[in-house]
């Protein structure tokens, strides 16, 4: 695991936490100007509130499937942005 990698699942974790009216949602935005994929917590309680959890460059492909593996673990909903 990258340290990249690592930054960005320790950041979920301290972000997601399961508790009543609480939902959250994952979402992966295709960044074309910075060629970067960037993860966010989407986090509803109310109103909404986005904890950015860090990006990947588009080059590190391998980077980004293991990361969203371990992302996916989780079962939050997850929504893409830019993938057109």
């Amino acid at each position: 695991m990258t340290d990249n990698e690592k930054h960005i699942v320790e950041a979920f974790k301290r972000y997601y936490k399961k508790s009543p009216r609480h939902s959250y949602s994952l979402l992966v935005v295709k960044d074309q100007f910075n060629d970067t994929y960037n993860f966010y917590l989407e986090e509803v309680n109310g109103a909404t509130y986005s904890h950015g959890l860090g990006s990947i460059d588009f080059d590190a492909l391998v980077e980004y499937k293991n990361t969203l593996r371990k992302l996916l673990d989780s079962k939050v909903k997850i929504e893409y942005r830019g993938f057109d």
